[in-house]
């Protein structure tokens, strides 16, 4: 999936959220020196498994009702 052509989505997410992802991204950060991580990149990895387990949950949705 690295390969695909990325594009930019702007979200609006509270405030809260935000800093909760600027949180994960910190401890990431101290855990990890030699690989940054920003709350963008954290938000990004949570948002980008999420679509895939809808993707995987559609597909055997899909399947399921094709064999049936």
């Amino acid at each position: 999936m690295d390969t695909e052509k990325k594009i930019q989505l702007n979200l609006s997410i509270p405030e809260h959220y935000r800093n909760i992802l600027r949180k994960m991204a910190a401890e990431h950060n101290y855990k990890n020196p030699m690989q940054v991580a920003s709350a963008t990149s954290v938000g990004t990895g949570i948002f980008l498994e999420a679509m895939r387990m809808i993707e995987e949950s559609r597909t055997r949705k899909e399947n399921n009702h094709d064999n049936a």
